[in-house]
């Protein structure tokens, strides 16, 4: 148990956001579409491949935690699997980082390094995920999860505004590709492993817990969850259909690029207004967050991707393509607040990680979805594979109200 007092829950708290913070400083050097993207795109990598970015950070993140909740159900203390796996990510970003150095005139090299190592810390982050979660959902009451979420992607924001701005001076600078973008990584690894050392140190509580149960009877119990469970089935409905509304996401900058004719250094600049969006976002959705509005919250967001969407097919200057980035920023961040509080909700506390590990494991399967986009755009083009996004957005916000069961759940989880 954690030392008793006012002070130990509020140094938790603290130092969970203090992970958000340096985790959004880091993910700009990382970012998915406006990063590594355009790294792979300039080494000569297909349209599928850059497809294999965001299945490899999202489907890796999401796939083992099913088998992770079987190995920790039972566990009261869930902190030390977060606390290995932190070890396998910082060594791994050093190996990318060191290889981009070394191997910079084998460009096929590199391109395998980079994703072979995106995998494995996704991985990695992936079997972390539960122990996140649950100490999380330990450590911060519900009323404070608004303020949780909103606290690390706000003041985490301003951090990604100053790696934006460093982002962009490097690429502006004279050092040659792609040791500039060894630098770029370099810079990120060292604010993630600062992030996994700040949540490491979490005391975390005594959980309560379940009979230990094997991998494949956990697996079994996952049919009749779905089936008996409709305001959890119908959650996942809608994460995965807004999952696959994020297909087109790898390939708006390297649209903007090859076919608006927008500079290199135009990269910083969209991460910036990116950012500033998300923050703006997460400002707004703190409040009915905390007041147990996550189904609206949920609602509206999937509508800015929606938009986004719309904008990219629609856009024809690159200046104006910002608005793209923006849009899709502010509706990611929405989810992101909603999501984990819905799922908390929606969860009975016993069985947290069999929920958790669920949801996350068949929310793998369409973060798959970009590899398919990957090689629609080298087929039909990109404006095809924007509408694609735009109607798997129109569907989950067509499924995201029914959540009525769902909005009752969020309340009575506040009043607890």
């Amino acid at each position: 148990m954690f030392a008793k007092g006012m002070g130990q829950p509020n140094r938790n708290f603290w130092l969970g956001v203090y992970n958000g913070i340096l985790i959004n400083g880091a993910e700009a050097f990382f970012h998915s579409s406006l990063v590594l993207a355009p790294f792979l795109a300039t080494l000569g990598a297909p349209s599928f491949i850059i497809g294999f970015i965001p299945a490899l950070r999202v489907g890796g993140w999401f796939l083992p935690q099913l088998f992770v909740a079987s190995r920790l159900a039972h566990q009261p203390f869930k902190l030390p699997w977060y606390r290995r796996t932190s070890l396998v990510r910082i060594l791994a970003y050093l190996v990318m980082v060191l290889s981009i150095f070394a191997f910079r005139a084998y460009p096929g090299l590199i391109m395998f390094i980079v994703l072979a190592v995106i995998g494995v810390i996704s991985v990695s982050g992936g079997i972390s995920g539960i122990p996140f979660a649950d100490v999380t959902a330990k450590v911060v009451p519900h009323y404070r999860l608004g303020t949780f979420w909103a606290l690390r992607n706000i003041i985490g924001g301003s951090l990604a505004l100053v790696s934006g701005f460093t982002l962009r001076r490097i690429l502006a600078s004279d050092i040659p590709f792609p040791q500039n973008f060894a630098t770029i990584f370099a810079i990120g690894a060292s604010l993630s492993g600062l992030a996994y050392l700040a949540f490491c140190i979490i005391r975390e509580p005594e959980g309560h817990v379940t009979t230990k149960q094997p991998f494949l009877s956990m697996l079994k119990r996952v049919p009749g969850l779905i089936k008996s469970d409709d305001s959890f089935r119908r959650y996942i409905r809608v994460r995965f259909l807004a999952l696959l509304a994020l297909l087109a996401d790898p390939f708006y900058a390297i649209y903007a690029l090859r076919q608006l004719n927008a500079p290199a250094t135009s990269l910083g600049l969209f991460i910036i207004l990116a950012t500033m969006s998300s923050m703006l976002a997460n400002f707004l959705f703190r409040r009915p967050a905390n007041k147990g509005q996550n189904v609206n919250v949920l609602q509206i967001s999937i509508s800015l991707l929606l938009l986004a969407s719309l904008a990219a097919f629609l856009i024809k200057s690159w200046h104006l393509f910002a608005l793209v980035f923006m849009l899709s920023a502010a509706g990611q961040a929405g989810i992101g607040i909603a999501a984990w509080n819905l799922l908390y909700a929606v969860s009975k506390e016993e069985e947290r990680p069999l929920y958790v590990g669920t949801a996350n494991s068949l929310l793998s399967l369409p973060s798959f979805a970009p590899i398919f986009a990957g090689g629609l755009v080298d087929l039909v083009g990109f404006k095809s594979t924007f509408i694609l996004a735009a109607l798997m957005a129109l569907a989950a916000l067509g499924f995201a109200f029914r959540f009525t069961e769902l909005k009752e759940l969020d309340r009575r989880a506040l009043e607890s």
